[in-house]
């Protein structure tokens, strides 16, 4: 996570992080781990979860065989996210980390879904996907998620407003975002506010923030910087869906082989 590192979903509702969207977690870490094989990233393969939440995917990535490590700037989710694997020493690992820093290590795959629309300048949207680039080995795949402007504003235009319930170990959670549109710089203002009920009593935080949406033409610039190529454009974890059916882009790139040596760069 980025500027939004301190929202309450990510810090003191951190245990209820998964709630207000139930994922279908096991169904699209299939489509992200075929689309790996696809290019040569195989079970075995040490993948990197960047964004990782309370590790979801990275749990079910490392089940289908991959060596999977997530990191997120949150500590609370982190420590959602260690507790969920137990003990028992299994193929997933976490750690509190930044995306936009290079790790130490390099990685046959990255995924990121979704926190990229939390960096909202230009300049940090086009050096982290340099630092994607960076942090791969030849020949390396990248799978990402972001929203796309135009599907977003649609959407947001005609749907401000989430709202969802949900009843809770610790009592009844009610999460409301309302949301409007600055289309100059193509940002959603969020504001979001949890309400927690319990039989003896009423607790409830606010917080606004900003994420920025992306267009294709932007995310191309910016992988082609990044030293990406063979990009495939979906509109959500699943072949079938096209682009501009939903509003999502989701992207999965691969980083460009090193020329050979002696071999003459155009």
């Amino acid at each position: 996570m980025t500027q939004n590192s301190r929202r309450p979903l990510y810090a003191e509702y951190a245990w209820a992080f998964d709630l207000p969207i139930d994922r279908p977690v096991r169904k699209e870490c299939a489509t992200v781990a075929s689309w790996l094989v696809e290019r040569g990233v195989l079970p075995g393969a040490e993948l990197l979860d960047a964004g990782c939440g309370t590790g979801r995917y990275a749990r079910e990535l490392a089940r289908r065989g991959y060596i999977v490590h997530g990191i997120d700037s949150s500590e609370e989710l982190i420590e959602v996210a260690r507790r969920s694997i137990g003990e028992a020493p299994r193929a997933v690992s976490f750690a509190v980390g930044d995306i936009q820093q290079q790790p130490a290590r390099r990685y046959d795959a990255i995924l990121c879904r979704g926190v990229l629309n939390d960096v909202v300048e230009d300049a940090g949207r086009e050096d982290v996907l340099k630092t994607f680039g960076r942090a791969l080995r030849p020949s390396g795949v990248l799978i990402l998620d972001v929203r796309e402007w135009e599907a977003s504003a649609l959407r947001k235009a005609r749907e401000p407003i989430f709202r969802k319930s949900v009843d809770t170990d610790r009592g009844r959670l009610t999460f409301t975002s309302v949301t409007e549109l600055d289309p100059q710089s193509r940002r959603l203002l969020l504001s979001e506010r949890h309400v927690l009920v319990d039989e003896s009593q009423e607790r409830s935080s606010e917080y606004q923030f900003v994420m920025r949406c992306w267009t294709r033409a932007e995310l191309e610039r910016g992988l082609a910087n990044g030293g990406f190529d063979r990009v495939a454009y979906f509109g959500a974890y699943d072949a079938a869906v096209e682009v501009g059916s939903t509003d999502r882009l989701v992207v999965v790139a691969q980083r460009s082989q090193p020329a050979a040596e002696g071999q003459c760069v155009r």
